[in-house]
């Protein structure tokens, strides 16, 4: 009698997944931050680590030089430390058509993810009021620190899926005169087989033959022994050569896993992080005073595993990588960017090998569309719920947003809050203050959400049947907005000049790690609302084209029944919108290809600030 295998979806299955951290992680993180007399050299050590595993994945050669300063730096690492950014063995079942066809979704449509991210995947994750929110107490996240974790996310999704992010890269195969050679080499022990290009008649040519280059007689070798050997050996090639996961992409994973781990560790353990953290200033004005159980602002208690779960669970990664890799692909299909269930599939297939490479288990991840959906859909019920620390988080979002926006009639503080409910409108009480829910109620944030709730579909469906047809068209708003993407993520990595995701000092010390000054992080602000206008501009004039389109073709079938007649002699007025609408869209692509290459050129650089970042 056939067992029926338990859910691994079910409510006892995922509760027993939120008491899962991951072992091998969790095993390093400890070793890495207690391993040493202070944690600070610990935590340093691996930050250091950090710097070193960037120039390995650009430079990987570099490791073929045995002393070169990459190669000598490593080696003073224990072998786990050094070995945690090792290219890791790829699964079967990783298919990398399906990276590159998510890749390639990236590179087209970069602009609307990073809107999708920060407008549909981070409110998302702030729903889990048990496990996410908690783990960035509003008292941990004081001042732009915040802003900061908010650009590091822009930036993981970057290295992600840009193509090449994450990639196989295969083992060494063998051809027929491999095999042939090993045959021979097999059977003759102490020959030295080789394929060599001998001369073949008087006109230069050469053939492949097979030479023994030692001294003696070659042995005799029965036609059928040879065979075999070369049968048994076929069949050792045969086997399909290994594949590892590698790239930058790989690289900022396994630098966030470690860092989850290091938090898990943390949250977990106050009291091992008290005994070998140096007292804070308070502590020391304590105990000067005569107060020596003083008990310092920053020690904490240990994080509630029974009624949370642990922290950053194996439910809570599940969800969280379901938010960019359900969520942004769903995102930009409501907002009306025709992506087909393969395309839909590929981007769930990247974030499933992310999800690997992150140690998610494998039956807590799926790139099956309709699984996907059944599963961030049972965690959603589970554990949405409205929380101080989740709306904070969503404002935080949305001020992140405003930044971009104009204060025109009060936009940029409507805008965030329309693109949330559009996006979560099942959601978006639970995640909005009671001003900002009002906001959303009122005329005008009701207005404008259905404005945009159909501009931007018609935009899509516009530059989907229309302009994607002309590849100049599509060349200029593909490129372009990719470019914007690029350069919006690069001014990220300016004001804030130092490598994402280093451990941090304990889980109550989330330092800013600001690399330019407030005018600087003035000048970026400024800089990308231009950027913004740069791209809202031509979309106006592209629709305002749409709409003088429609209005020709209507006038001119005002008076004719028969459309050929139509077109043939249209009225004057019909003329005068054609005309309207060419010169509009013409408007729009020289707004697009001459203003927002020039506004990318002149993003504001950091002057006078260390390469070599603060950690």
């Amino acid at each position: 009698m056939k067992t029926t295998p338990p859910d691994p979806w079910s409510d006892s299955s995922l509760d027993a997944a939120r008491q899962q951290g991951d072992p091998e992680g969790d095993a390093l993180a400890a070793k890495v931050i207690m391993q040493r007399p202070a944690s600070e050299g610990g935590r340093l050590g691996y930050n250091h680590l950090v710097d070193l595993a960037d120039v390995l994945e650009a430079n990987p050669e570099l490791l073929l030089i045995h002393d070169s300063h990459l190669a000598t730096e490593l080696a003073v690492y224990p072998a786990e430390e050094r070995n945690w950014y090792d290219p890791l063995p790829a699964p079967s079942w990783v298919d990398p058509a399906q990276l590159k066809l998510a890749g390639t979704l990236w590179e087209k449509n970069s602009l609307a993810m990073l809107g999708a991210l920060y407008a549909a995947s981070l409110p998302a994750c702030y729903l889990i009021k048990n496990g996410i929110p908690a783990l960035y107490q509003t008292g941990k996240l004081k001042g732009r620190y915040i802003y900061q974790r908010i650009f590091e996310t822009g930036i993981m999704l970057e290295a992600v899926m840009q193509p090449g992010g994450l990639e196989v890269v295969n083992d060494v195969t063998h051809d027929e005169d491999e095999i042939m050679v090993a045959a021979l080499q097999e059977l003759d022990k102490d020959g030295q087989w080789k394929i060599q290009r001998v001369p073949e008649g008087d006109q230069g040519k050469t053939r492949k033959s097979l030479v023994r280059s030692n001294k003696g007689e070659a042995p005799v070798l029965p036609v059928e022994q040879v065979l075999e050997a070369v049968r048994n050996q076929r069949e050792l090639s045969a086997i399909k050569p290994r594949g590892y996961l590698w790239g930058v992409g790989y690289i900022q994973a396994k630098k966030v896993r470690l860092l989850h781990s290091s938090m898990r560790f943390m949250l977990q353990n106050p009291d091992k992080i008290a005994q070998v953290r140096p007292p804070s200033e308070e502590s020391k004005q304590a105990a000067a005073a005569g107060c020596p159980f003083h008990q310092s602002a920053n020690e904490t208690k240990p994080w509630d595993s029974p009624r949370l779960g642990v922290p950053i669970n194996q439910e809570d990664l599940a969800y969280t990588l379901l938010t960019f890799g359900y969520s942004i692909p769903k995102g930009l299909s409501d907002w009306g960017c025709k992506l087909n269930l393969e395309h839909k599939e590929a981007f769930l297939h990247l974030w499933r090998v992310v999800g690997h490479i992150m140690g998610l288990r494998d039956d807590l991840m799926t790139d099956k569309w309709d699984e996907a959906e059944r599963l961030f859909d049972t965690i959603l019920k589970r554990q949405s719920g409205k929380s101080p620390d989740g709306v904070a988080l969503t404002e935080a979002v949305m001020g992140f947003l405003a930044d971009y926006l104009p204060k025109i009639c009060s936009l940029n503080k409507y805008v965030p809050i329309v693109l949330i409910a559009d996006l979560l409108p099942n959601n978006v009480a639970d995640l909005l203050s009671d001003e900002n829910n009002a906001r959303l109620k009122s005329p005008f944030g009701r207005s404008l959400r259905f404005v945009f709730h159909h501009i931007i579909r018609l935009y899509y469906r516009y530059y989907s049947d229309v302009l994607g047809a002309s590849p100049l068209s599509s060349r200029i708003f593909g490129d372009l907005f990719s470019r914007a993407s690029d350069e919006l993520i690069s001014s990220w990595r300016d004001e804030y000049r130092r490598e994402p995701f280093y451990i941090p000092k304990d889980d109550t010390t989330w330092e800013l790690r600001h690399g330019a000054s407030d005018e600087f992080s003035d000048q970026l602000q400024a800089w990308r609302r231009q950027v913004l206008a740069g791209i809202a501009w031509p979309m106006t004039l592209m629709m305002l084209s749409a709409v003088a389109g429609v209005v020709a073709c209507c006038t001119a079938l005002r008076h004719y029944d028969d459309i050929m007649h139509a077109l043939a002699s249209p009225d004057a007025h019909a003329w005068w919108w054609l005309v309207a609408s060419i010169v509009l869209i013409l408007a729009s692509i020289w707004r697009m290809d001459l203003t927002l290459p020039a506004i990318c050129a002149r993003r504001p650089k950091v002057e006078g600030v260390s390469a070599k970042p603060e950690r």
